[in-house]
């Protein structure tokens, strides 16, 4: 008899807890952020490359070509720039060292790669304005970021949810309802960046005049950030 009666009771439990789900009044929305930051750290790709001096000869062709500057010679000069610049030694860092596909019957052109952090992009300028473009083979906007990255990346989320909250909220109430309280809050995306222009500002050293991108024509960096939202009907 007992056994009954508890076997009853949770039947009547769970019925009442299925149509209190049933009669649950729930919405669900998306919520959708966007900011744009201008970014204050750069990390900026150099490549030397050995040469031969006949290459900046007019009416030379490469059976021509006898006299190499070596890589070390370049990199000395280079140094001198990048501190001319006003770009510290601790800024630098050698990212990789090798060589070229060599012309029949010459010997290899040895290269290497820079990578520079700079917090000030207008020593990047002054940097092209110093170079040499003899010896320099690519120079290339690696990525670009901010010193508070993090920060902007949690108000870039609360600024989605809020936006689902908002949208939830005039639904609801232009049936006469009132929003209730959040159930579950699912994210989308995490905080996508948009990627980065990494396009070479210089890719073959030929020319005496140098194109590269300013300080003032830098891409900003832009984060989304997308969220779902259900919340309750009152």
């Amino acid at each position: 008899m007992k056994k009954s009666a508890i076997l009853l009771f949770l039947t009547f439990s769970l019925a009442a807890i299925s149509q209190n789900k049933e009669t649950e009044r729930l919405i669900e929305v998306s919520g959708r952020s966007e900011m744009e930051i201008m970014p204050d750290e750069i990390t900026f790709l150099v490549g030397i490359e050995e040469y031969w001096k006949e290459e900046f000869e007019k009416r030379k062709d490469v059976k021509d070509y006898k006299t190499k500057v070596p890589l070390a010679e370049i990199e000395d000069d280079f140094i001198k720039n990048l501190l001319k610049a006003g770009i510290d030694k601790e800024e630098v860092k050698v990212k990789n060292i090798g060589n070229y596909l060599r012309n029949r019957g010459k010997e290899f052109l040895y290269s290497k790669q820079f990578e520079i952090k700079v917090t000030d992009l207008s020593k990047i300028n002054k940097l092209t304005q110093l170079l040499d473009s003899k010896g320099i083979k690519t120079m290339n906007v690696g990525e670009l970021n901010h010193s508070k990255m993090d920060e902007y990346k949690k108000q870039v989320k609360i600024d989605a949810l809020k936006d689902a909250k908002a949208k939830a909220q005039y639904l609801v109430e232009s049936i006469g309802s009132a929003l209730g309280e959040v159930v579950t809050i699912s994210e989308i995306n995490d905080g996508y960046i948009r990627p980065m222009r990494a396009e070479s500002m210089m890719m073959k050293a030929a020319a005496a005049d140098m194109n590269y991108e300013s300080a003032g024509e830098m891409q900003n960096i832009k984060l989304e950030y997308q969220v779902r939202a259900v919340f309750r009907i009152k």
